[in-house]
């Protein structure tokens, strides 16, 4: 299933929203690091083929782009991710919907194009997550008629009938198109107020424009996502870098990854039994 994932990556209080901050006299010799906020970086739906581990011919970031926009197999699955210059260490985390038995397994591979557009991709290692109990702030509803206007991440969406608020964080095209105002699929929000009614149509304040009658939902309840609280990882050629937390207590795992030099990331979901996302954080 060919997967369409739209991320706003200078979006204020959704991605990177950060202040800049300038050392007082007395901190000028402490360092600094930049801190950012959680972004969604792959959105798995547990519908349709999951791709197979890169071949020996899609270890180049050209060849695997093809590979991508070609959706055979599953791979229009994988998402790329260009890695931010300050960004030294990685942290993962993982959400989905079926609580304390949902899992998602991601083939994570890193290349550094140092502002060029190819790289070699190297495999880095493996990342096995499991569902626990607690719930997460991220929630998805399947949705119809959407079109003409594609939601964007930090849209806020107003139901017509319910009055209801929440912020768009991605969507994914399932059939149809936005252009045809056939659109269909899944929508994830963030910070929902409340429950939705049934079959309703949303409208959506982008930045000061309002769009009206943008979809409509499918179901009055927004699913929410719950965290995984399990983990497992198998590294790879980055090994010696990883390091993770598995609480196993529903509570939050969280992988940590020295990206050395390292500043294209590949994430490919090879099993998906509930829909998922990958979060990442860098520093």
């Amino acid at each position: 299933m060919k997967k369409y994932l739209w991320l706003l990556l200078l979006l204020p209080g959704l991605c990177f929203a950060q202040a800049i901050h300038s050392p007082g006299p007395n901190e000028r010799s402490i360092l600094h690091t930049v801190k950012s906020a959680w972004l969604v970086m792959d959105e798995t739906s547990s519908a349709g083929d999951e791709p197979t581990a890169l071949g020996e011919d899609e270890l180049k970031k050209s060849r695997l782009d093809i590979a991508i926009a070609a959706a055979a197999s599953g791979d229009g699955e994988i998402s790329t991710f260009i890695l931010p210059s300050k960004w030294n260490w990685l942290r993962f985390r993982s959400v989905n919907i079926t609580k304390d038995s949902g899992n998602v397994i991601y083939d994570i591979y890193l290349g550094t194009l140092g502002g060029g557009v190819e790289c070699d991709l190297v495999y880095a290692g493996q990342l096995d997550f499991t569902s626990g109990d607690q719930d997460s702030s991220y929630y998805q509803i399947t949705f119809t008629s959407g079109g003409t206007y594609v939601p964007k991440p930090g849209d806020t969406v107003t139901g017509n009938t319910s009055g209801e608020t929440a912020v768009v964080i991605s969507t994914v095209l399932s059939s149809g198109a936005w252009a045809d105002g056939d659109a269909a699929g899944t929508i994830q929000y963030r910070t929902s107020s409340g429950t939705f009614t049934n079959s309703e149509t949303v409208k959506i304040d982008s930045r000061g424009t309002l769009k009206t009658n943008v979809l409509t939902h499918a179901a009055s309840d927004l699913v929410l996502f719950e965290w995984a609280d399990t983990l497992v990882v198998t590294p790879k050629s980055w090994g010696a870098a990883w390091s993770s937390v598995s609480p196993a207590d529903d509570t939050i795992a969280e992988a940590e990854l020295d990206v050395k030099n390292a500043d294209f990331l590949v994430a490919l979901p090879s099993t998906c039994d509930a829909d998922g996302k990958l979060l990442i954080s860098g520093y």
